[in-house]
This record gives structure tokens, C-alpha cells and sequence, in this order.
């Protein structure tokens, strides 16, 4: 079976379409979610690793151990690996679970008397996962089990697939028996993505979710976020909420963004989702052009909340809140702060946003911040 990739023109990148359980197969507007995996020169053996599993072969390749730091891909490749593996025709049953599930649901078994009936479903899958192996160190019994099923399915040619942060013979605490099955297979290293990787999922995501973006734009992001693609990806929803609504994502705005404090932008989420629930409102309507009663009265609360709390200034508000203009937000802030003066039901649901953003450590961005 051919195990279709796709170049993405001169980048140096591959695509591997997968659809997974967090988007659909087709390109889709309301995700954020591609349904491939993006492999740059960092990750050269993703590829032959993928064909493997979906074809079984080699079966010396087997088990496919996926290990690196967080935000790497590894959940997005095992999910996707199990729709992939569906979409291409192979039989079934396929088991995809956490280590934590394994261990759980093994000592379920064991108190049950049930045991045969948990390895059952195990031995008769026809690929099988394990992601977040690392949670296993310690569990000598589920180790044990983890390693005879792995002894099994190599046994019967069977793929199966294994993630976990670091390589298996340094996790801590994994008997010596468990250790040596994962490492008899192939050992793929998945490493942070490199910046022609960066690059074509920041396009690849503008061009699904049909956004603007400038050049310019693009290459400051890239430049400026070298973490996790999921790193990337945040960015540029927020910067969606942000942008000018005729002329796109610009540099300048692209600036303002980088110049927060990263602490700043989840402080002021924060305040946005307890004041919409408050309300009873959507975070997008407070962010929008809604003119609603009680959409104007959650958005002149987190206003206020977001300028007593946090300090900020007007603009910097007005960029959080749909790239509104600051003498909007000064106006906003000023007519909240009369109502809390005159509308004791506004007053009282302040107070308890207060109490809920205080034990929430929100209050820590300033420690001399306090309701006036």
C-alpha cells in the first residue's frame, strides 16, 4: 500500500496526511487543526516511520517508539496514525490508549478476576498504541504486562506504537525487561520544529482558515516563535482576534502581540472567560461588534478589570478586545466604573469576579493592584 506524501514545494517540508479525532480529513474553516503532519529536515525518520506502521513493514521496525518534548507532535501523530491506519483499508480492531488507562484499567482487571478479558482486547488488535509511556515508571505489575503484550505482538507481526518524552532508557523507574522490548524497535526522535517547518504551518493554517497576513508578518512570528507549533498555532488565533478587520494580520500588530508579557495575554483570558460566564455571554460576542445589553455590560466589565488588574493601558486593552480603538475602551472603562457606583447587581458580580481572579493568582501581574 502507498503511503501518499506531499512536498510542499522548495521548503524542504512533507506533508503526511492524517486526520485525527481533532479535525477532519478535508480542509476545513472552522479548524485550527491541519489533518497532516508537517515533517521538516528535524524529523527525518517520521516518514519511513509512519509507512511502517501503516503497512507493517518491516516488521523489525516494530515497536515504533515516538519520543520528545512536549508540543513535538506525538499525540497529533498517534491519533492520526489510528485514522490513517482505518482510512487505508487495514482490519481491525485498532487500540489507541494512555498509559495511565493501561494501568488502570489493569488493576480494574486484576481485582475483578478479569484479566484474560483485558489482554484479549489488547492481543487481538491488529495495531495497537500506548501513548505517554512515562507514566508507566514505577508500576513494576503494569510494566510487566506492557512488556509481555510488546513481546506478543512482535511475535505476530502485529505494529504497534509507543510515545513517550524521553528515549526509553532514560525514563526512571522502567524495569530492565520493558526497556529492552521498546528499544529492540525503531527509536524516532521527534525535535521542535525547525524554522522552514515553522513557516509552512503558519501558511499552511493562514491559506485553511483564510486569513491575511503579510509577509512581513509571517516572518516575525516565525522568527520570534521557536517553541511548539501549538505555540505557533495560539499565536495566530489570537492574532486573528486582533487584526484589522479589512487589511489583516500586519507587522505592527504582529509587534504589539510580541511586546506582551506571555503572562499578560492568559491573564487577560482569564478575565474574558469568567466575565462571560458571569454573564452569560460568549467570549466572541465580547470580543465582537455585539451591542447587546448584556454583552455591553460584560464588556465594559472586563475592561475595567483588565485596567484595575492587570494595569494596562487603553490600547493595549483595545488591541485584546477585537483591535478596538483606546478612546472606545477609556469610554467603556468610564461608564463601568458609574455603574458600579449606581447598579448594585453590577457591583455584586465584580466582587465575585474579583474573589475568583484573586484565587486564580491573576492578581500576582501587579501586586500593587487593587479595586478602586
Amino acid at each position: 500500500m502507498a503511503i501518499p506524501v506531499i512536498e510542499t514545494g522548495n521548503t524542504g517540508v512533507l506533508k503526511i496526511p492524517l486526520r485525527n479525532s481533532f479535525g477532519e480529513l478535508g480542509i476545513s474553516q472552522t479548524s485550527w487543526n491541519l489533518p497532516y503532519f508537517l515533517v521538516g529536515p528535524e524529523n527525518p525518520l517520521v516518514e519511513p516511520a509512519v509507512r511502517a506502521v501503516l503497512t507493517g513493514k518491516p516488521a523489525c521496525y516494530f515497536p515504533v517508539v515516538f519520543y520528545g518534548p512536549s508540543g513535538t507532535g506525538k499525540t497529533h501523530l498517534a491519533y492520526g496514525l489510528t485514522e490513517a491506519w482505518k482510512r487505508s483499508g487495514n482490519p481491525g480492531p485498532v487500540v489507541i490508549e494512555t498509559a495511565q488507562d493501561f494501568h488502570r484499567q489493569l488493576t480494574d482487571a486484576l481485582e475483578s478476576q478479569a484479566l484474560p478479558e483485558f489482554l484479549d482486547r489488547r492481543v487481538r488488535a491488529k495495531l495497537w498504541i500506548l501513548e505517554d509511556l512515562d507514566r508507566l515508571a514505577g508500576k513494576t505489575a503494569s510494566q510487566i504486562q506492557c512488556a509481555q503484550l510488546l513481546e506478543h505482538l512482535a511475535n505476530q507481526r502485529i505494529p504497534h506504537v509507543v510515545t513517550c518524552r524521553t528515549i526509553p532508557g532514560g525514563i526512571p523507574g522502567l524495569i530492565p525487561t520493558l526497556q529492552s522490548r521498546l528499544t529492540q524497535g525503531l527509536l524516532v526522535n521527534l525535535s521542535l520544529p525547525s524554522e522552514q517547518t515553522r513557516r509552512c504551518f503558519l501558511q499552511e493554517l493562514i491559506q485553511t482558515r483564510e486569513l491575511q497576513c503579510t509577509p512581513e508578518a509571517i516572518e516575525l512570528l516565525v522568527s520570534r516563535q521557536t517553541g511548539s507549533l501549538l505555540q505557533l498555532r495560539k499565536a495566530l488565533m489570537e492574532l486573528s482576534v486582533l487584526r484589522a478587520t479589512r487589511h489583516g494580520i500586519q507587522l505592527q500588530t504582529v509587534q504589539s502581540y510580541l511586546g506582551q508579557p506571555k503572562d499578560i495575554a492568559q491573564a487577560i483570558r482569564k478575565i474574558l472567560h469568567h466575565t462571560a460566564k458571569q454573564f452569560a455571554v460568549r467570549i466572541r460576542d465580547i470580543r465582537g461588534p455585539s451591542r447587546k445589553k448584556q454583552v455591553a455590560y460584560a464588556r465594559g466589565v472586563s475592561v475595567y478589570l483588565a485596567r484595575q488588574i492587570l494595569r494596562l493601558s487603553f490600547q493595549q486593552i483595545g488591541l485584546f478586545l477585537g483591535n478596538r480603538d483606546h478612546t472606545t475602551i477609556l469610554h467603556s472603562y468610564q461608564r463601568t466604573k458609574k455603574l458600579l457606583a449606581h447598579d448594585p447587581a453590577i457591583s455584586h458580580i465584580v466582587d465575585r469576579l474579583y474573589e475568583t481572579l484573586n484565587s486564580l493568582n491573576v492578581f500576582q501581574r501587579c501586586k500593587t493592584c487593587r479595586k478602586s
